[in-house]
């Protein structure tokens, strides 16, 4: 006998098995797993319990509990009230840091969340309707599903922990803006991209923007801004030109000076683009600033009365072109005056 085909008369009934079954795991497996996955796929519609397995397999339970485990670690069963890889998991802990939320990052921005979707979270995880219910205490107002959802953004989407969300929050209301949840967003969002994610981080930076907000009045005394507070773009860019780039006020004001010569409205990104070229050229003291004004208006000087008088810059000076002379001007000059040219007849041809 050479081999075994099937029988078509078998099919009779028919149970589909995935292939990795056959192409991975057939050596590997004991018969105790064989018989519990040809049993649970049997009846694919049936969750399959231990006891049922052991008595349909001829198992003890300890056995057919075991084979089942196995294959549910391999990935081809799953327990009774564990989800398949395809649908949306619940919000997991990262492996390493179990004490924060997973961050996760996609191209796409993330959309606000419904109504149904953020009463979900709040049946999953007891910690987001603390979450809700801090913010609403530290903010002094209710948060409807707006709101909400930009809080539940903030924690699933972009893995800050809800006591670093509260913090931000909490400085939020004390600065005037608790009911600008964009501003909370804006942070918050800010905070992720930083790793600001403990809450020793957070009081540190807390602390940094209160020395920020402290200087944005001497800032607005300066330069006759209108007393305020800054939005939160406003605030990084003079965290920038005050601490790390190590501006003093009164150049900041002159910046502000260029920026109002050249825009209609206040442009806090031209003020950069100013600030950051004075920077590169090491500019950093009012004297700085004015010898560099001085030399850049004398350029412009230059250029506006060369352009006036047609000049072309590419063009050599006619001085560049002139060559050494091969002979005496002088010996030439005077030897023309004293010598008669003597004529001389041609002859016939």
């Amino acid at each position: 006998m050479n081999g075994y085909k099937i029988n078509p008369a078998a099919y009779t009934g028919v149970t589909v098995l995935p292939s990795a079954i056959v192409e991975q795991h057939l050596k590997l497996a004991g018969l105790a797993q064989l018989k519990a996955v040809l049993c649970a796929f049997a009846d694919p519609g049936k969750p399959l319990s231990p006891e049922e397995a052991a008595e349909r397999c001829g198992l003890s339970p300890e056995e057919a509990a075991d084979a089942l485990e196995y294959w549910r670690g391999k990935g081809l069963l799953l327990a009774e009230d564990e989800r398949p890889a395809t649908e949306e998991p619940a919000p997991a802990e990262p492996e390493k840091e179990p004490d924060k939320p997973a961050r996760v990052y996609a191209e796409a921005k993330p959309t606000r969340l419904r109504r149904d979707q953020i009463a979900a979270r709040l049946v999953e995880s007891p910690e987001v309707g603390f979450l809700f219910t801090e913010a609403q205490a530290r903010l002094g107002r209710t948060i409807g599903d707006g709101d909400q959802s930009s809080l539940l953004l903030l924690h699933d989407y972009y893995g800050l922990p809800v006591e670093v969300i509260l913090a931000i929050c909490e400085y939020a209301r004390t600065h005037g803006k608790a009911n600008n949840m964009s501003y909370i967003y804006t942070v918050g969002l800010d905070w992720s991209k930083r790793e600001i994610d403990t809450i020793e981080r957070a009081d540190e930076e807390l602390r940094h923007l209160e020395s920020v907000h402290s200087r944005w009045g001497e800032f607005c005394d300066a330069t006759g801004l209108r007393k305020g507070k800054p939005t939160a773009a406003q605030a990084k860019l003079f965290a920038v030109w005050l601490d790390e780039w190590h501006f003093p006020m009164s150049v900041i004001a002159l910046a502000y000076e260029e920026m109002s010569k050249n825009t209609e409205k206040v442009s806090f990104p031209y003020i950069n683009k100013v600030l950051a070229n004075w920077h590169m050229h090491g500019v950093q003291t009012p004297e700085a600033v004015a010898d560099e004004q001085k030399r850049f208006a004398e350029k412009q000087e230059q250029a506006a009365a060369q352009k006036s008088k047609g000049y072309n810059a590419k063009a050599k000076p006619a001085e560049e072109y002139a060559q050494p002379a091969s002979y005496d001007i002088a010996r030439a000059e005077q030897k023309a005056k004293t010598s008669v040219p003597k004529l001389v007849k041609k002859g016939k041809r």
